[in-house]
C-alpha cells in the first residue's frame, strides 16, 4: 500500500525544551532604544504588519489575529519589542496540551530592518520564562527547514528536535550541516 500525498509532504519540524532548562538560560539584553513589554490591546495593527514581514506561509489580517489572541494564554503571555512605538519583534505564548502541561511558542518574528540585533532571542526568552512560570513542564514550537537563523537560535537556547517521521533525521542533518557551514 502506497503512502498518501499528505504523508509524502514535508511535515513541519517540532522542537521541545524542558522548562527546567529555561530557568538556566542567561538574560539577553535589549539594545538601547528598544522596549520589551507584554501584549496589550492596541498592538494589533503593528503586530499584524510585523507578522506579514515574516517568512511564514500565510498572511495575517485583523480577524485572524483576533481569533488567535482569543486564547487566554496568548493574551497574557505574548511579548512584543517596540522601537519608536512600532512593534519590531514579537512572539505568542500558547497552550499545546494543558493536561500534559505543554506550552508552545508561536510565530517568533522580527522586522527585517532590525534582524541581527538579538531581538527575536530576547522576546523568545521572555515568552519561555512566562510559560515556565505558569508551570508548563515542556515548551514546544513548530518551525520550518528554511528558517535557518531561527533554527540556530532555538538550538543555542537548548531546544531539541523531535523526530516524528522517518524523513526527519536527514532533514535535521542537513540543517545542522548548514548551520555548521555558516559558523
Amino acid at each position: 500500500m502506497g503512502k498518501s500525498e499528505k504523508e509524502l509532504e514535508p511535515k513541519q519540524l517540532t522542537m521541545v525544551i524542558d522548562a527546567e532548562k529555561v530557568r538556566l538560560i542567561s538574560d539577553k539584553f535589549l539594545p538601547e532604544g528598544f522596549l520589551l513589554r507584554p501584549y496589550k490591546h492596541g498592538d494589533e495593527k503593528s503586530w499584524i504588519a510585523l507578522l506579514n514581514c515574516g517568512d511564514f506561509d500565510s498572511q495575517w489580517d485583523s480577524q485572524r489575529f483576533q481569533e488567535y489572541m482569543a486564547q487566554d494564554e496568548r493574551a497574557e503571555g505574548s511579548r512584543v519589542i517596540l522601537k519608536d512605538e512600532m512593534i519590531v519583534a514579537a512572539t505568542f505564548a500558547s497552550v499545546q496540551d494543558s493536561s500534559k502541561k505543554v506550552g508552545r511558542v508561536d510565530f517568533v518574528v522580527s522586522h527585517p530592518d532590525f534582524r541581527g540585533l538579538g531581538l527575536g532571542k530576547v522576546v523568545l526568552i521572555e515568552v519561555l520564562r512566562c510559560l515556565g512560570n505558569k508551570n508548563y513542564k515542556t515548551i514546544m514550537l513548530y518551525t520550518d527547514d528554511w528558517r535557518i537563523p531561527a533554527l540556530g537560535m532555538y538550538l543555542s537556547l537548548g531546544f531539541e528536535p523531535e523526530i516524528t517521521r522517518d524523513d526527519m533525521p536527514a532533514r535535521w542533518d542537513k540543517i545542522k550541516n548548514t548551520l555548521d557551514s555558516k559558523s
